[in-house]
């Protein structure tokens, strides 16, 4: 037995009525706690968090009494989430709605990431020669993500072949993946999130589609807690500059 469509429907349509409902009660009872203001964030991936980190920090030390409740999402719940009001803000690569507001936060080029033991680990820059035969760990791209990727790539470079024995979602499984030393992944390179001893950052030229951290929110918020996280992360974007 399976639903119908419109089974399925209704199903969608139930369960974000339960998260609306639960999130306006964990609302309810953090304002009758004396809480001054409730943001929920949505992280994709460890550099989101990475890059993210310092202004949730400095937005605490000013706003302590505003309570901060931070998820995992994956890249489709990222955006069901914003939409249906269950994530006020949410930092992902790229997210394609007309009711998101966004603001890129940050930019970096990958760098080619290896194993502290593996023999590439010792170079201080890699070329295509260098990777020939390797274990490349790439990612599932969906519909939106390939439209960014082929944007930086044309017939003269037409992109890398990867691996086809990992498919991953978001870097975090690329990163624990290059530290059992079972292959060789394209990051940026992430600082407070990973084991130095165990992987290393390399300079490339290889792959040059940059990872981009951006921040998105529903058109016409109505948190007022949300609006002041805003204003500081666009406060550091000038001191990023």
């Amino acid at each position: 037995m399976k639903l119908t469509i419109a089974g399925e429907i209704f199903l969608s349509e139930a369960k974000r009525l339960v998260r609306l409902y639960d999130n306006a009660i964990l609302k309810t009872q953090a304002y009758a706690q004396g809480i001054d203001g409730v943001i929920k964030l949505g992280f994709f991936s460890m550099l989101d968090r990475d890059v993210m980190s310092k202004v949730i920090a400095d937005f605490h030390r000013k706003y302590p009494m505003t309570q901060i409740s931070i998820v995992q999402c994956n890249y489709t719940d990222m955006k069901n989430n914003i939409l249906n009001n269950t994530i006020d803000l949410g930092f992902c690569f790229h997210l394609d709605s007309v009711e998101l507001s966004q603001l890129k936060v940050y930019e970096q080029m990958p760098k080619l990431c290896v194993n502290i033991n593996h023999p590439l680990a010792s170079k201080s820059f890699i070329t295509s020669d260098d990777i020939n035969g390797e274990t490349i760990i790439s990612y599932y791209k969906n519909a939106e993500q390939q439209e960014v990727y082929e944007s930086h790539h044309d017939e003269r470079n037409p992109g890398m072949e990867f691996n086809s024995s990992f498919l991953l979602e978001n870097m975090d499984d690329a990163v624990m993946l290059v530290s059992a030393n079972l292959g060789i992944s394209f990051l940026p390179e992430i600082e407070n999130f990973v084991n130095p001893n165990k992987i290393v950052f390399i300079d490339q030229t290889i792959e040059k589609v940059p990872f981009e951290v951006k921040a998105y929110w529903k058109k016409n918020t109505n948190n007022p807690s949300l609006l002041k996280l805003i204003d500081i992360i666009k406060e550091e974007l000038k001191s990023w500059i």
